[in-house]
């Protein structure tokens, strides 16, 4: 079966609460960016991006010289029993030359942080998205389910109607008017139970967009074609646009940062300092006097320390390319699952029309020999139970396609 025409079915149907577009419809893209502006998680996820800023900012603060400026009083006992007191003032600068690279490697570390708040809020985003999706979908879902719900009960009542003129006229048993009832009442219970779902959806599309659980939502939706390379495109996309490869490449950059700060205590670390200071009996009658330096500090032995630290950063930057491999091979897999799930869905719902057509055209014709009594009351109860099956079944298609290809989108990390 060639599925290439499949798999470029345009969907036609347009779900919408109105026969044209009201001022108070919300599309998908509506409700993607109101979620974006008003989503607690996103939120949370841009106040770690600040959070991070300002590490970034405490790590370029190394770069810069410490200057301290200090002033007391000292009281003296002298050896002849008297006491003098002196009065100082000092002003310090101190800048560090050279760390062993570990001023560089903080700097380095603190802007991946920035970089990975960056991308974990894209993350964040990207999973806000797709469960507005859900959500969005769901109710479409829900609303068809009671449109059609209700051409049920209008089928079932009028089967109902002919089923009791039959039973009137001694041509149909009790037990066919009581089943016919029973469906009946099944049918209302259907309704409510879609029209629970229905509100259970919009509170979880309320929430997600930031607004009152309760408010009412109505919105619209017009499918449109996919047309999508094949699956090896597919993957390498994945592999260049997904925000977790990126997150796990900067967090690869801060371990190799943290091995670089780890090695820096094998080498010695060089500044320079200078300062002014001020002595006197008296404040006012102090005299100055400056000086400069230069100092050179090389630690001799930690107790193995060093070399702990700098293994340990080995050891974790090996991690973390194994980290980095594995997830390309899952997202690879994930890209795969989700492109067949993909076409699957959209095979199904063709499936699911024709049935649906077919199924529909027999009840009707087996309607029309039950009352011209050719056929039993059986044989028609179930081809109208087959049709409701088809028709729910067709719904809950339309339904998967619509997150299989949302599903496919997120995980070729295309943006919403």
């Amino acid at each position: 079966m060639n599925l290439r025409p499949l798999l470029l079915l345009p969907l036609s149907l347009a779900i919408m609460s109105n026969s044209s577009f009201a001022a108070d419809l919300l599309s998908l893209d509506d409700c993607i960016s109101l979620a974006k502006e008003n989503n607690l998680k996103l939120a949370q996820a841009a106040t770690a991006i600040e959070k991070e800023r300002a590490g970034l900012t405490d790590a370029h603060s190394l770069y810069y010289p410490s200057i301290n400026l200090s002033s007391g009083y000292r009281n003296n006992e002298g050896l002849a029993g008297g006491r003098e007191g002196r009065y100082s003032t000092n002003l310090s600068v101190r800048y560090p030359i050279y760390l062993g690279g570990y001023v560089g490697a903080s700097t380095r570390i603190a802007e991946a942080e920035v970089e990975m708040a960056e991308v974990d809020y894209y993350l964040t985003e990207s999973d806000v998205a797709f469960a507005v999706k859900e959500a969005f979908f769901r109710i479409l879902q829900k609303r068809d389910q009671i449109a059609l719900i209700d051409n049920i009960l209008k089928r079932r009542e009028d089967d109902l109607v002919i089923i009791k003129l039959k039973y009137a006229a001694g041509r149909e048993s009790s037990p066919a008017v009581q089943e016919a009832e029973a469906n009946l009442l099944q049918a209302e219970y259907d309704r409510m139970k879609a029209e629970e779902e229905l509100l259970l959806a919009k509170v979880e599309l309320n929430l997600l967009l930031g607004r009152p659980r309760g408010e009412d939502i109505s919105v619209w939706y017009q499918d449109e074609p996919m047309e999508l390379s094949a699956v090896d495109s597919l993957v390498e996309e994945g592999k260049s646009e997904r925000a977790e490869l990126e997150f796990e490449r900067l967090y690869r950059e801060a371990v190799e940062a943290r091995l670089t700060q780890a090695k820096s205590d094998y080498w010695p670390t060089i500044s320079l300092s200078s300062s002014y200071g001020w002595q006197g009996d008296a404040p006012l009658e102090q005299e100055g006097g400056w000086s400069a330096g230069i100092d050179v500090s090389f630690s001799v032995f930690e107790g193995f320390s060093r070399k702990a630290k700098v293994t340990e950063a080995t050891l974790a930057l090996r991690e973390e390319d194994l980290r980095l491999s594995e997830l390309e091979d899952s997202i690879e897999e994930e890209i795969e699952q989700a492109y067949s799930s993909w076409k699957l869905a959209v095979v199904n719902l063709d499936v699911s029309e024709k049935s649906l057509d077919a199924v529909g055209e027999m009840y009707r014709l087996t309607k029309l020999q039950y009352e011209q009594g050719r056929t039993s009351y059986l044989f028609l109860q179930q081809k109208e139970s087959a049709l409701t099956r088809a028709e729910l079944d067709h719904a809950n298609a339309l339904f998967n396609l619509r997150v299989a290809r949302a599903s496919l989108e997120r995980a070729v990390g295309r943006r919403s």
